[in-house]
Protein backbone atom coordinates (compact mmCIF):
# COMPACT_ATOMS: atom_id res chain seq x y z
CA UNK A 1 0.00 0.00 0.00
CA UNK A 2 1.00 3.38 -1.07
CA UNK A 3 2.40 5.77 1.88
CA UNK A 4 1.57 9.49 1.47
CA UNK A 5 5.87 11.01 1.91
CA UNK A 6 4.90 14.81 2.11
CA UNK A 7 1.62 15.07 4.05
CA UNK A 8 2.68 18.82 5.53
CA UNK A 9 2.76 19.85 1.99
CA UNK A 10 0.23 21.86 0.45
CA UNK A 11 -0.75 21.19 -3.46
CA UNK A 12 1.25 23.95 -4.86
CA UNK A 13 4.26 23.24 -2.62
CA UNK A 14 3.99 19.57 -4.17
CA UNK A 15 3.39 21.34 -7.84
CA UNK A 16 6.82 23.41 -7.17
CA UNK A 17 8.39 19.99 -6.14
CA UNK A 18 7.29 17.73 -8.82
CA UNK A 19 8.70 20.58 -11.53
CA UNK A 20 12.32 20.43 -9.82
CA UNK A 21 12.29 16.73 -10.11
CA UNK A 22 10.94 16.45 -13.61
CA UNK A 23 13.72 18.83 -14.78
CA UNK A 24 16.18 16.91 -12.82
CA UNK A 25 15.12 13.65 -15.04
CA UNK A 26 15.40 15.22 -17.73
CA UNK A 27 18.52 17.78 -17.70
CA UNK A 28 22.10 17.26 -18.95
CA UNK A 29 25.39 18.53 -18.87
CA UNK A 30 28.68 18.39 -20.15
CA UNK A 31 30.92 15.06 -19.29
CA UNK A 32 33.44 15.53 -21.20
CA UNK A 33 35.70 17.48 -23.72
CA UNK A 34 38.08 15.99 -25.91
CA UNK A 35 40.66 17.52 -28.65
CA UNK A 36 40.54 21.33 -27.60
CA UNK A 37 37.00 21.32 -27.05
CA UNK A 38 36.29 19.92 -31.08
CA UNK A 39 34.14 17.12 -29.29
CA UNK A 40 31.92 17.06 -26.36
CA UNK A 41 29.97 14.88 -24.97
CA UNK A 42 26.74 15.47 -22.97
CA UNK A 43 24.79 12.85 -20.86
CA UNK A 44 21.28 12.93 -19.40
CA UNK A 45 21.61 13.04 -15.61
CA UNK A 46 18.20 11.61 -14.66
CA UNK A 47 18.36 8.81 -17.44
CA UNK A 48 18.54 5.92 -15.69
CA UNK A 49 17.88 7.59 -11.78
CA UNK A 50 15.56 5.20 -10.06
CA UNK A 51 15.79 7.45 -7.33
CA UNK A 52 14.41 10.49 -9.13
CA UNK A 53 11.79 8.06 -10.69
CA UNK A 54 10.42 7.17 -7.19
CA UNK A 55 10.76 10.28 -5.61
CA UNK A 56 8.33 11.37 -8.37
CA UNK A 57 5.96 8.78 -7.86
CA UNK A 58 5.71 9.58 -4.41
CA UNK A 59 5.03 13.24 -5.33
CA UNK A 60 2.21 12.41 -7.61
CA UNK A 61 0.67 10.30 -5.21
CA UNK A 62 0.64 13.07 -2.22
CA UNK A 63 -0.76 15.29 -5.35
CA UNK A 64 -3.56 12.31 -5.35
CA UNK A 65 -4.21 12.16 -1.86
CA UNK A 66 -4.71 16.02 -1.85
CA UNK A 67 -7.34 16.04 -4.75
CA UNK A 68 -8.08 12.93 -5.98
CA UNK A 69 -10.14 14.89 -8.80
CA UNK A 70 -7.66 16.55 -10.28
CA UNK A 71 -4.98 13.95 -9.98
CA UNK A 72 -5.13 10.34 -10.54
CA UNK A 73 -3.43 7.56 -8.99
CA UNK A 74 0.09 6.60 -10.08
CA UNK A 75 0.22 3.25 -8.53
CA UNK A 76 -3.21 2.59 -9.86
CA UNK A 77 -1.88 1.37 -13.32
CA UNK A 78 1.06 -0.63 -12.07
CA UNK A 79 1.68 -3.91 -12.45
CA UNK A 80 2.60 -5.39 -9.22
CA UNK A 81 2.18 -9.16 -9.17
CA UNK A 82 2.83 -11.32 -12.21
CA UNK A 83 2.42 -15.51 -12.74
CA UNK A 84 3.58 -17.30 -15.41
CA UNK A 85 1.61 -19.92 -17.19
CA UNK A 86 3.33 -22.16 -19.49
CA UNK A 87 1.02 -24.17 -21.92
CA UNK A 88 2.33 -27.31 -23.87
CA UNK A 89 1.30 -27.52 -27.50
Amino acid sequence: MPVDYYPQKSVQELTVLLDTLQRRQTSGGIVGVSGGGSSTSRQLAGMGNARTSVEILRVLYSLYCRDPKTFKDPYAGKITRTRARYTFS
